[in-house]
């Protein structure tokens, strides 16, 4: 349990207020913010429990995303540290000066964590068998999970803005961003269906092709934007590993190709010939989400895309109705 000094009262609501998500419980009074923290792997088991009786100052995280939603509430001031700080997107250039470098994220720099004086190191956690917090506990800094890659909606994942709100000290505003972006991305998911457009997402790898299934953050992003999918009522919650066979079967006359890992049909031709085989391929209707990319790899999809997912599903819904001059994220092959 973490317990931190005196709260900043202007920044909280003036009655208790509570939310509850599959991943995380936030319980607040006047005075103080209990934050639970479930695990992904256990129904209803307790990972994490912190109570704050003022926000989190100074911060390390270790995942672009949640650069993203610390970005969205203005809170920049308060990051201190990341691994890899080329890797993310939105940092202006002041921000990649002030911001200590921690080095890989898998091997990070402990003794930069340490001069970087953080009052909590936000972290994802990728298995019961990740070692990487019991690294970080050695250094006695408060670990504060974030686990919104494993919420299997959109709006699951965009709703952990309101944990960051709890921690840096703004719930009213983060709650009222994901009220937003939820009016947003159901207004958007109403529109008229678009069954008669066929959708497809990945490529093959080393001969084999992941697909995303119904239950998936791209699979319920499919769904919503109205397109039909082969998979979209698929049980699985994770990706489903087909045949090059499999999937030409499967895909071989779907109109739009989209989340492709490649920026050029030269590219995609070249990873394996039989990519050429699909309609999407030869109309030329092949997307990836690289619009909003640097030289170094870092992509927006996955910082601003995972807080504002009504902006992916406005993407998608564009490609199916073939309109792609407003595209935010999705960006045409050359």
């Amino acid at each position: 349990m973490c317990l931190l000094g005196l709260v900043c009262v202007a920044c909280q609501p003036t009655a208790d207020t509570k939310w509850r998500n599959v991943g995380f419980e936030i319980a607040q009074s006047e005075d103080t913010t209990h934050i639970t923290v479930y695990s992904p792997w256990h129904e209803d088991r307790v990972m994490a429990q912190h109570t704050l009786t003022k926000p989190l100052e100074r911060v390390v995280c270790f995942s672009a995303t949640h650069i993203g939603f610390i970005q969205e509430l203005g809170m920049m001031d308060k990051v201190v540290g990341v691994p890899r700080p080329d890797r993310v997107y939105s940092f202006t250039e002041a921000e990649r000066q002030r911001i200590k470098d921690l080095g890989d994220d898998i091997q990070p720099n402990m003794e930069a964590i340490l001069l970087a004086k953080p009052d909590a190191v936000i972290i994802s956690t990728y298995g019961e068998g990740d070692d990487m917090p019991r690294r970080l506990e050695a250094l006695g800094i408060p670990i504060y999970y974030c686990n919104e890659w494993t919420e299997q909606t959109p709006l699951a994942r965009a709703e952990w803005i309101r944990f960051f709100g709890a921690c840096l000290g703004c719930l009213p505003k983060a709650d009222s961003i994901y009220q937003a972006v939820s009016e947003a991305y159901r207004k958007e998911a109403k529109s008229e269906k678009l069954e008669a457009r066929h959708i497809m997402s990945g490529m093959s790898f080393r001969g084999t092709w992941y697909v995303p299934t119904g239950g998936t953050f791209m699979g319920h992003l499919f769904r919503d934007a109205g397109g039909a999918y082969r998979y979209a009522d698929h049980p699985s919650a994770a990706s489903l590993p087909l045949t090059m066979e499999q999937a030409l079967q499967d895909f071989a006359e779907a109109d739009v190709w989209v989340g492709c890992n490649a920026y050029t049909f030269a590219e995609l031709q070249a990873i394996d010939a039989k990519h050429t085989w699909f309609k999407a391929y030869q109309t030329g209707q092949v997307y990836n989400f690289y619009r909003r990319t640097l030289p170094s790899g870092a992509n927006d999809f996955w910082e601003s895309g995972v807080v504002h997912p009504e902006r992916i599903l406005q993407d998608l819904r564009q490609l199916l109705e073939g309109d792609t001059s407003a595209l935010y994220y999705a960006s045409p092959l050359r």
